[in-house]
């Protein structure tokens, strides 16, 4: 696969992830999981979501769209002046600030620090086609024997 499909495929990937990482963690911090095992698959989905886009051959802007997403989740709970509530519906003004706190900051470093490598960024190597052996000279059969006359 060329590396521009590859990088294509990887920001769509990463838009995708977004919102399913994104609904996970607020499953998780909201307090509403009717049990708390639904909470606890909700968590591990989402950490499976951000294992494969950190850790696979999926192109480095997977994990840089929702990595960026959630830093600047991250940086509105440490922004003086800004209330998460006036950019949010009230219903989910906590939910998200409980995110911001908790959650959005590591997840965003894991997910940065896997975009950072610079073989992420590169396309898999590919082989060179094997080269066609050159055709060896084939000896020349030795000369047969003349044949000696017989006497019957």
């Amino acid at each position: 696969m060329r590396n521009g499909v590859r990088h294509l495929l990887g920001a769509g990937a990463g838009l995708l992830a977004t919102p399913l990482i994104a609904a996970g963690l607020l499953y998780f911090v909201s307090g509403r999981a009717l049990a708390a095992w639904i909470a606890a698959v909700a968590l591990g989905a989402t950490m499976a979501v951000v294992g494969a886009l950190a850790g696979s051959r999926v192109s480095p802007l997977g994990s840089l769209v929702p990595g960026l997403a959630l830093a600047a989740v991250a940086a509105l709970a440490y922004v003086p002046g800004v209330p998460v509530a006036g950019l949010l519906p009230a219903e989910y003004a906590e939910p998200y600030a409980r995110l911001a706190e908790t959650w959005a900051l590591p997840l965003a470093c894991v997910l940065l620090a896997a975009s950072v490598f610079p073989a992420r960024w590169r396309g898999a190597a590919r082989p060179e086609p094997p080269a066609e052996p050159e055709e060896e000279a084939v000896p020349e059969p030795p000369p047969l024997p003349k044949r000696i006359p017989s006497r019957y």
